[in-house]
């Protein structure tokens, strides 16, 4: 079956438009507020509603379109109800604090544009893959089968994994501005950004339910989300500004595996 690229292309404006809503509901928020910290539990909501709106617009039906529906559902609520619990009472991100300071009077234009707009780009390539799924389900040409059930069990290992990273890094948040250090302990003590390495398993089960259909273009958000948490979440630049803040932080860098959990070098 030859892939209708016309089809998609349409799939993927549609996509957008629900994105485009939510961010700009987000920036209005965020100017009442006077802070655009928002714009990350915002973030797993407008991958899901592309899983909606792909599904709506091919058609597609079965128990297969319900797990995945079922699987970005617990995780996008799961993450934005973490992501809004961590930014209460706290101030707002590093990074957008340093673009007010550089920005002034043309902040709240520019991150509409730069933050809000910019995480509707991120989460609409990342919406690609379930393109995929939504048209094959549709054409049943994806079927539950072997690798279904693998991709949702990876998806469970990921998801738990995720939890439980979160769960210590928040709790490690509320402690260390009493008790100081280096997060060493739990899943952090195996690698300096498990929550990361989470997120690129779970995109990567996501995929696995894909595989079967053969299109390349399966790969695009795994790898995209993969690029994202190792290049610009985990950027080198990151942990050197906060080694410039917290010495001890150079002997965690040093001892602890960058992202795939390994045991402590010393």
């Amino acid at each position: 079956m030859s892939f209708p690229w016309s089809l998609v292309l349409d799939a993927m404006l549609l996509g957008l438009l629900p994105m485009l809503a939510i961010a700009t509901v987000g920036w209005l928020y965020s100017i009442w507020a006077d802070e655009v910290s928002i714009v990350s539990p915002l973030w797993p909501l407008m991958v899901l509603t592309s899983v909606f709106t792909y599904a709506i617009f091919f058609d597609s039906q079965g128990k297969l379109l319900l797990a995945v529906q079922a699987m970005v559902g617990l995780w996008a609520l799961r993450m934005g109800y973490f992501l809004v619990m961590r930014n209460i009472n706290r101030p707002e991100e590093r990074q957008y604090r340093v673009m007010r300071q550089q920005t002034n009077s043309m902040f709240h234009i520019k991150s509409l544009f730069l933050i809000f707009y910019g995480h509707v780009l991120s989460a609409w390539i990342a919406s690609w893959l379930f393109i995929i799924i939504c048209y094959h389900i549709s054409k049943g040409t994806l079927e539950w089968s072997i690798y279904q059930n693998v991709a949702i069990a990876l998806w469970a290992i990921g998801l738990m994994v995720q939890t439980v990273a979160d769960y210590q890094l928040y709790k490690y948040s509320r402690e260390i501005q009493i008790v100081g250090g280096i997060y060493e302990r739990g899943l952090w003590r195996y690698s300096r950004h498990p929550n990361y390495f989470a997120e690129c398993f779970i995109w990567w089960s996501w995929c696995l339910i894909a595989l079967p259909t053969g299109n390349i273009l399966a790969i695009v958000s795994p790898a995209f989300m993969t690029y994202l948490m190792v290049k610009v979440k985990a950027n080198p630049s990151v942990e050197e500004e906060i080694a410039s803040r917290r010495p001890d932080y150079k002997n965690y860098i040093r001892s602890t595996s960058f992202m795939v959990p390994w045991r402590p070098k010393f």
